[in-house]
């Protein structure tokens, strides 16, 4: 596995993709914060940094994903995996270092992405979040980098043709996001709402608990399944309410040794053509 790993460290710094999305999103946030700068009214001293630099979080998930697929499945035909087994490696760890390379990826265009956030600095100031909790978000993106690559490299290892592998993990991520999207809305109603009601001309205001807010078990189950989804810290992170940060973290870990444990569980009996 080590020799497969350095392998492809060693073609990664070589990589043109691998520099072009770094490059590519760091300019991407960078666009970003300044588009949203220019766009705010009144005093920008109000704004914070974090909520611009971070609004892009689920799009970064997509990048990560893409990038990891297309530098994979450069070096993934059946001819190649053969010739790897041939002088000395096993399947496993030729899986292994793959998905390795995958989480090194997502890592280091996750932090081009905070660096290009950084070019706001000078009109909004930095994060106005405490250190503890920057290094939290930080953290949380980061472990969503890493479950986003392992997955993957999961689809990149077992789909032979990159264009087809490109195709799944594409559909795959956008159907996440949009399950995140709604959960993470759902979770988010109030559970009292305000209703108006014209009495004699007047309107009147009252408090009604709200029929569509979720509680109980119910709500547990969605913030678990938010907490499994790799694209659900990412929709929070976009809009700067990580509510349970350790429990996505901890969600993330989960499904990165899950997929890692089951693509190379199906890696080892896959048909080498």
């Amino acid at each position: 596995m080590i020799r497969t790993f350095n392998a492809n460290i060693f073609r990664l710094k070589k990589s043109r993709l691998f520099w072009w999305a770094m490059v590519l999103t760091a300019l991407a946030t960078a666009g970003g914060v300044m588009l949203c700068c220019l766009a705010a009214e009144g005093d920008l001293s109000e704004y914070a940094l974090e909520s611009y630099a971070l609004s892009g979080a689920p799009a970064l998930s997509i990048v990560n994903a893409v990038t990891v697929i297309l530098f994979l499945g450069t070096d993934n035909s059946g001819r190649t995996v053969r010739n790897k087994i041939m002088v000395g490696n096993k399947r496993g760890g030729i899986y292994a270092a793959n998905m390795l390379t995958g989480a090194v990826i997502g890592c280091s265009v996750t932090v081009a992405w905070l660096v290009g956030g950084l070019v706001g600095v000078p009109i909004l100031g930095w994060w106005k979040m405490p250190l503890t909790e920057v290094a939290v978000y930080i953290a949380s993106l980061m472990a969503c980098a890493v479950a986003v690559s392992a997955a993957a490299a999961l689809v990149s290892m077992l789909i032979q043709s990159k264009s087809g592998a490109v195709v799944v993990g594409l559909v795959a991520a956008i159907v996440l996001m949009f399950c995140a999207g709604r959960v993470y809305t759902q979770l988010g109603g109030q559970k009292e709402v305000m209703t108006t009601e014209n009495i004699d001309g007047e309107l009147q205001f009252e408090l009604i608990e709200n029929p569509n807010y979720i509680e109980g078990v119910r709500r547990a189950a969605y913030e678990l399944a938010l907490n499994v989804n790799p694209l659900g810290s990412s929709i929070a992170l976009s809009n700067c309410d990580l509510k349970d940060p350790i429990a996505g973290i901890a969600g993330a870990g989960f499904v990165t040794v899950f997929i890692s444990a089951l693509g190379a569980a199906v890696f080892r009996r896959k048909d080498l053509r």
